[in-house]
């Protein structure tokens, strides 16, 4: 809506985790180096795990896509909420195309079906030199048979090899479910795992930057010299909420037909949405 008045090819702060947009900082280059090992040499479970809002599906997308050819078959579990272990490897079932959705749904099939059925894919990836992956997003929300589940498909190998994957990501929560005695046998069974920090203040600035220049602008037609300070206290680092802020102060200023942002509706944004969004700073507004 307000691309053409900040002269931007696109919108720099869309919520969606797009690829394209993904800035490495320290902690997000450590992710991919950690995902990235870990889906190419087979290393079995790899825990990501970070606060909402850090970036965690934006660094698995760009992951993926950086993987290209090296790419394993991959099956991703995105909606976790209320899952079974039964609706977990029908889930699994469906990402690898093994069954259609409606095939998964109609026709009653046991665990032991499922699990058939997946061995005999993985064991035919295998013979032809290739590798599988199964990735469960926010696994914070599935219950102890879910998880002891996936521990359990981590049991598909030969003698010398996993058959499977497994990348669980999340967020802090989900260190604290596994840390539960009832889970430690899938504790004790991941090789690889980052937790994703906040963003310093100086590297609040250079994302920033960073996905004005992808959208085709340039940082000073939009804010002010130093608005990254206020970014930085406002967001604490969440990548999320530097988004949220930066796309509700230019359509503000956009509608107002202001360029660059002034700093104090940049302030008042930052206010109203401190106010209602949990994690958030309220700023102190500056004189004047």
């Amino acid at each position: 809506m307000y691309e053409s008045f900040f002269r931007l090819a696109e919108l720099p702060f869309s919520l969606s985790p797009d690829p394209r947009f993904l800035w490495l900082s320290e902690t997000h280059q450590e992710g991919l180096a950690a995902l990235t090992y870990g889906l190419t040499n087979r290393k079995g479970f790899v825990l990501l795990t970070g606060e909402v809002g850090s970036g965690k599906t934006t660094l698995l997308r760009g992951v993926l896509e950086r993987l290209g050819e090296d790419l394993p078959e991959t099956a991703m579990v995105m909606n976790t909420v209320g899952l079974g272990a039964l609706d977990l490897l029908k889930l699994v079932s469906v990402e690898f195309r093994l069954l259609t959705a409606q095939e998964a749904t109609a026709t009653p099939r046991t665990a032991a079906d499922y699990i058939l059925l997946l061995n005999s894919f993985l064991l035919d990836k295998m013979r032809k030199g290739r590798s599988a992956a199964l990735i469960v997003d926010e696994a914070q929300n599935l219950g102890l048979e879910a998880l002891e589940q996936v521990r359990l498909l981590s049991n598909l190998e030969t003698h010398s090899e996993k058959l499977l994957q497994i990348v669980l990501t999340g967020q802090p929560e989900l260190r604290e479910r596994l840390a539960d005695p009832r889970l430690r046998q899938l504790r004790q069974r991941i090789a690889i795992e980052h937790h994703v920090q906040p963003l310093s203040r100086d590297e609040v600035g250079r994302y920033l930057r960073h996905r004005i220049e992808i959208a085709g602008g340039k940082f000073e037609r939009l804010f002010f010299a130093d608005a990254e300070d206020l970014f930085a206290e406002f967001s604490g680092g969440c990548p999320r909420l530097v988004n949220l802020l930066a796309d509700r102060a230019l359509l503000a200023s956009y509608s107002r037909g202001l360029r660059p942002v002034p700093p104090r509706l940049l302030e008042l944004k930052a206010l109203e949405l401190g106010r209602a969004l949990p994690g958030a700073a309220r700023p102190m507004l500056r004189p004047g």
